[in-house]
């Protein structure tokens, strides 16, 4: 039995050593393309092959081309010999009849590229022929899908195609760029378009290019209707791992740096000079034809910004009585009886210069005011007094954080301070930066609270607004601005003057406030303005709030090694798929032209 297996063995091996001798070699194809201004191709295809003695001819079926053409076939060997075009091509001629000779077989599915193998060996073989309507133009872009190359046997161990631009270059800004059918990759390098295998490829693989070009680099012989979104790149995206919504996402964000629809300003520019060029005599009034172009889009421009100023100026004759802020009058009262995030609410509505973080500057200041936090000073090694914050204990958290915005607030920036400053209880001008550095990822929900309480308001829009609460809110504003002009100042109601610099602080004018009170403080009472409004505690208070503010920068912006790697990962999934260029997938590529395989036979 087991010389029997032997036998087998060393038959199998001998007969698949006997196919083998059979079997052509394809060691490497090298394609290259280069595109003039019209959107027609030279390819110009060198093929590296151990010839053996089975089949008679290398063919490059050209199937589905539509409107495209092929043509012009030239081919050439590693001797320097120009083969004879023979057209109509014979196929029935033999291996000896078609040796040193190429043609164009045109068949049912479409035209065949054909050139005898000839003798035996390592052969080269340079293949030269046009392909005429490669580029389409769509009413966005230009872009054109081909099928470069289609393995049959032999299959090829590496594949490279490059395509660049008879005259100038490509860019990553005017050109994007996916493949499709095989392992590989595509990329813009040095000016030019390089799809490259990564592994041989099997049957029924494909190079399946697509490229999508920004106007002015072709001017396309061949015009669609529509887009190159709708018309090319959703069927091609079928089936592959590229993204259609990761796509549309970059393209969004990149629009929104140069200034829409992925052309740059200057390419912009020369569409409407083109346009003039092409549609305008030379001697037409420019005046008149840029008028007439531009007049549509200006006036609904126009129609907008002043239904827009039409509202805002009934909103604001319904809250204030007039159309202008300013116009109102002075109230002394604090508006929401202090309650800060009302007030921020009516600002945010108004459009007024406050954020959250002017927000959070008048917590920590209240917090200040209430005794959490105070100045301190400690002794340095050089002797020195300097300036510390004292923290207090802040004790347990409310009993019903969500019920009381303000408790919740000031509870966690006053627990934030305190676990910052260690068991000395004094916080220290880097401490708080130090403290999250250690515990960026624990303090993440922290931030998120914090800010969910600083953004909660009743007010969102303009026409949200209630008339007292807006006049108000902006009534104390303007009297903060203004309380210089006023004979009635009652400077000592030291508590409310305090609760006026936490407003002015969320106003963003508290420097201006704590000056004018400088210039009108009467002599007669016995503090000075400093004294009055606690100016070293307000200066401590703004520092701990830029302070608390870079902290939270500092979370929000922290990410883990997995964390980083993941979203580079996704920003080059997301270029990859928006053409910025990769690895290419394996499937979609549908729509495409050209193909039906290539090989020998």
């Amino acid at each position: 039995m087991n010389c029997k297996v032997s036998r087998l063995k060393a038959f199998m091996l001998l007969a698949v050593l006997a196919v083998s001798a059979l079997a052509h070699s394809l060691h490497d194809v090298d394609i290259q393309v280069v595109v003039n201004d019209l959107g027609h191709a030279r390819v110009v295809e060198r093929r590296a092959y151990t010839i053996t003695g089975s089949g008679s001819e290398v063919y490059i079926k050209q199937y589905n081309l539509g409107v495209m053409s092929v043509g012009e076939l030239e081919v050439s060997d590693e001797t320097g010999r120009q083969y004879e075009n023979v057209t109509p091509w014979n196929e029935d001629i033999g291996r000896e009849g078609k040796t040193g000779k190429c043609g164009i077989y045109k068949g049912e599915s479409g035209p065949e590229l054909c050139w005898g193998i000839g003798k035996k060996g390592l052969r080269t073989y340079v293949a030269r022929y046009t392909l005429t309507r490669l580029v389409r133009s769509f009413d966005d872009y230009d872009a054109f899908n081909f099928v470069f190359y289609e393995a049959a046997s032999p299959y090829p161990e590496h594949v490279r195609v490059t395509i660049s631009k008879q005259d100038g270059q490509f860019t990553p800004e005017d050109t994007r760029v996916w493949a499709f059918g095989h392992y590989g990759n595509i990329n813009v390098t040095d000016g030019k378009i390089v799809a490259e295998t990564t592994q041989s490829m099997k049957n029924g693989e494909k190079i399946i290019i697509m490229v999508r070009f920004n106007k002015e680099v072709f001017h396309p012989v061949t015009t669609f209707k529509g887009t190159f979104r709708d018309k090319m790149q959703k069927q091609a995206f079928e089936g592959s791992d590229y993204s259609l919504e990761k796509a549309d996402e970059y393209e969004a964000n990149q629009q929104a740096s140069v200034g829409g629809n992925g052309v740059t300003p200057d390419s912009k520019k020369s569409w409407f000079r083109s346009l003039y060029d092409d549609l305008i005599d030379p001697l037409a009034t420019t005046a008149g034809f840029l008028l007439a172009l531009l007049l549509p889009f200006n006036l609904i421009g126009s129609i907008s910004s002043v239904r827009s100023k039409i509202r805002r100026d009934s909103n604001l004759k319904r809250l204030f009585g007039v159309k202008k802020v300013e116009s109102q009058e002075w109230r002394r009262e604090l508006p929401f009886n202090g309650d800060l995030n009302s007030s921020h609410g009516v600002l945010q509505a108004l459009s007024e210069k406050s954020s959250i973080y002017d927000l959070m500057g008048a917590y920590i200041l209240r917090m200040a005011y209430m005794g959490r936090i105070s100045v301190g000073r400690k002794v340095n090694q050089k002797g020195e007094f300097d300036r510390t914050v004292l923290v207090t204990n802040p004790g347990p958290p409310p009993l019903q954080p969500g019920r009381n915005n303000e408790n919740e607030i000031m509870y966690l920036l006053h627990r934030l301070m305190w676990n910052a400053a260690g068991g000395d209880h004094e916080l220290e001008p880097k401490e708080l930066m130090n403290y999250v550095k250690l515990y960026p990822v624990e303090h993440r929900e922290f931030v998120k609270r914090l800010k969910r309480g600083l953004e909660t308001h009743p007010y969102w829009t303009l026409s949200s607004l209630k008339s007292e609460d807006a006049v108000s809110v902006m009534g104390l504003k303007k009297f903060l601005q203004e309380f210089t002009l006023s004979n009635e100042r009652h400077f000592e109601e030291v508590a409310l003057w305090r609760e006026y610099m936490v407003h002015a602080t969320l106003f963003g004018i508290a420097d201006q406030v704590r000056d004018d009170l400088k210039k009108v403080w009467p002599l007669s009472m016995n503090v000075s303005v400093d004294d009055f409004v606690l100016a070293e505690t307000m200066t401590m208070s703004t520092v701990l709030s830029r302070n608390t503010r870079s902290a939270i920068g500092y979370v929000e912006s922290y990410e883990t090694p997995a964390e980083r790697e993941a979203r580079l990962e996704a920003e080059r999934e997301a270029a990859r798929s928006s053409g910025g260029g990769g690895s290419s997938s394996y499937g979609g590529g549908g729509g495409s032209s050209g193909g039906g395989g290539s090989g020998i036979r």
